[in-house]
């Protein structure tokens, strides 16, 4: 089923819609979204009923439909391969087709086709998706086994009470989870260059300054906790060391993480990616208005994920899929976010590796002279 919609990014377009009786599974979900997996109903008529008619008597619906039944059996194929995005009811998000605009007008235009998590508009009400959506995440939450092992709520309990907006719309986007023996890495690159607010001379680059700042607060509160990370300027450099060093910290066996540093050292997405970054943003948090758009599309840069997916046959690294997504352009609400972490990590002392000396976190950025005397021998891998 296809509806014709207001234009959107200037244009008249068909958009599909979730056809009823879809099977729709919990996958995982961020902060503003829950991602699902979809299984599409054969559109074909039951072989129970094709039955009763012999060779020379075609079903009805053979003989009336052909064209209808051709159309939407062509109309399923947008399904495939795609799980479906919903947002969130939430003050920071915007409706999808706002979202879908922005992503067609800024991003596409950044990257190839292939590095990019697709994504097109799907029709939800029709069906009734998110009503029935939201009673499934209601039910789970009131089930007399929540908390249990044989509870069916699979959502982190973290994310309960909130519940998906009741939008026209949904998001089909490329299926980059694991399947058929494949391994998909994901991880947020972050930013792939130093802040350009950050003081001179800094230790830490900006990642690496905010996550030594967590692990400190995450120290205080639980003594003897520690918060792992890695220097996202390792993702880009141009030595082995450094991506040896970042893969280790990414975690996984010695053959993914050879394979995974075989596609560090020869693609192009993550230095496009920074360089995107850099282009966007030349002054940093203090001097930019936070409603500019080149900065906002930045910041969203800084957020994204990415997904690499590793056949199953490790002897051909041309298979290797990575693509980037979780697009969403930011909101400028946040910029006075933003200047806050900004002015905590300057004054804070973080950038510099100043930090108070109960609050004192290891100097392992790229930015350090003094790195690989705290992290040690190269990494084997």
């Amino acid at each position: 089923m296809q509806i014709q919609t207001p234009a959107i990014a200037g244009e008249q377009i068909l958009v599909p819609a979730i056809p009823e009786n879809t099977g729709i599974s919990y996958l995982a979900e961020g902060g503003a979204n829950i991602v699902y997996r979809i299984s599409v109903p054969d559109p074909s008529p039951p072989p129970s009923v094709i039955e009763e008619y012999g060779d020379d008597t075609p079903p009805p619906t053979e003989i009336n439909d052909v064209e209808e039944k051709i159309a939407s059996v062509a109309a399923l194929n947008v399904f495939d391969n795609k799980l479906l995005r919903a947002r969130k009811d939430l003050p920071t998000t915007v409706s999808c087709a706002v979202s879908h605009a922005n992503w067609l007008r800024l991003i596409v235009c950044l990257f190839e086709p292939a590095q990019l998590v697709q994504q097109c508009l799907v029709q939800l009400r029709p069906a009734k998706v998110t009503e029935h959506l939201n009673q499934k995440l209601l039910s789970w939450e009131h089930s007399s086994m929540k908390g249990s092992l044989s509870s069916p709520d699979i959502r982190p309990a973290k994310r309960h009470g909130v519940y998906l907006a009741d939008d026209l719309y949904g998001l089909l986007i490329t299926d980059m989870s694991p399947g058929h023996g494949d391994e998909v890495i994901q991880f947020k690159p972050k930013w792939l260059l130093q802040s350009p607010s950050a003081p001179a001379g800094a230790k830490r680059c900006r990642t690496c300054a905010k996550v030594a700042r967590t692990a400190a607060k995450l120290a205080r509160e639980n003594p003897g906790a520690t918060k792992k990370g890695f220097c996202p300027l390792d993702l880009v450099s141009e030595n082995s060391r450094d991506i040896s060093w970042v893969i280790s910290q990414l975690g996984g066996n010695p053959s993914k993480a050879l394979r995974l540093q075989r596609w560090l050292e020869s693609n192009t997405l993550l230095k496009r990616l920074r360089d995107a970054q850099c282009n966007l943003d030349r002054k940093g948090t203090f001097e930019t208005d936070p409603g500019d758009e080149s900065f906002r599309l930045a910041m969203t840069l800084r957020d994204c994920s990415l997904y690499v997916r590793l056949p199953v046959d490790g002897k051909d690294d041309d298979k290797i899929e990575a693509r980037i997504g979780d697009l969403d352009l930011k909101s400028p609400d946040k910029g006075d976010y933003w200047k806050t972490v900004e002015r905590q990590l300057i004054d804070e002392g973080w950038y510099m590796g100043t930090e108070k000396k109960e609050d004192l976190q290891p100097l392992t950025c790229s930015l350090s002279p003094d790195r690989w005397s705290v992290i040690g021998k190269r990494p084997t891998i």
